[in-house]
């Protein structure tokens, strides 16, 4: 079974401007730029399998407490946001939870790095964050969905392997001489003891082992998923500025100023 994110170009749009702030403007409080930011996800879901959502909305966990590289988010956030999505109806169903994964040049991580160790995947600690938390249940099934948005700033623009992923998940693109890649999954949550071999295999994908868990614990299943977002073609072509990081702080060019892809 084949499952379905797709993410509209308004929630798309909120997610790329937290992730971007996040990652390059110097917070009250905070000694670094480029911290992980996390937000919750809204919009529909359908009745019947295969499992298909539509992300509408997008909510920064402004409570959350923020670093480099991890994100702790507040309970009292999440209870109080599906209070008042309940009261504005169907259309704004809780989906599920977004964070970034940012990542500097200074931390000798390339585009190709970021590529090949497969960065923009979730961590195992990701993946435990779902373990007995499922949040939409289709046909008597239960899951959960998480997105990532893993964001790199190259020495210079360039797009060409702009676009989406054959064999994953995963949507690769580019805004001035940022690089971002989104990747999205969809879990089933099943009994530990009821699940295949197949399924065991599929669990540890993001390092996590079957025997560190109860024959009780409802596990989250990573199972084939679809990304339907046009975040390529919304900004392909796109000028955008350019921003470099010196001394723990960001310069931003702007777009008429900095312009120059090749």
């Amino acid at each position: 079974m084949t499952t379905t994110i797709k993410i509209s170009k308004s929630a798309i749009f909120e997610l790329v401007m937290a992730g971007f702030e996040a990652y390059a403007v110097e917070h009250s409080g905070a000694k670094q730029v480029s911290i992980e930011t996390g937000a919750h996800l809204w919009g529909k879901v359908n009745k019947q399998l295969p499992f298909t959502c539509k992300i509408e909305h997008v909510s920064v966990e402004t409570s959350a407490q923020r670093q480099r590289g991890s994100l702790s988010t507040n309970p009292d956030s999440i209870r109080i946001k599906k209070d008042i999505a309940r009261a504005f109806g169907m259309d704004y169903s809780y989906i599920g939870s977004a964070h970034t994964h940012p990542y500097l040049r200074q931390e000798y991580v390339d585009a190709n790095i970021v590529r090949t160790k497969k960065l923009y995947q979730l961590s195992s600690a990701d993946h435990i964050c779902e373990i007995n938390s499922p949040e939409m249940t289709v046909s008597g099934k239960q899951f959960s969905i998480e997105l990532i948005l893993t964001i790199h700033a190259l020495e210079r623009a360039n797009d060409r392997k702009d676009g989406d992923a054959i064999d994953e998940p995963l949507i690769e693109f580019s805004l001035g001489n940022i690089k971002c890649w989104l990747y999205g999954r969809v879990f089933e949550h099943k009994v530990a003891k009821h699940l295949t071999d197949e399924e065991i295999i599929a669990f540890e994908r993001y390092g996590l082992d079957i025997e560190d868990y109860f024959e009780d614990d409802l596990l989250p299943i990573p199972i084939d998923t679809a990304l339907d977002c046009g975040i390529v073609w919304d900004t392909l072509y796109e000028e955008f500025g350019r921003l470099k990081f010196m001394d723990g702080r960001f310069e931003y060019d702007l777009a008429e100023v900095a312009e120059s892809r090749w």
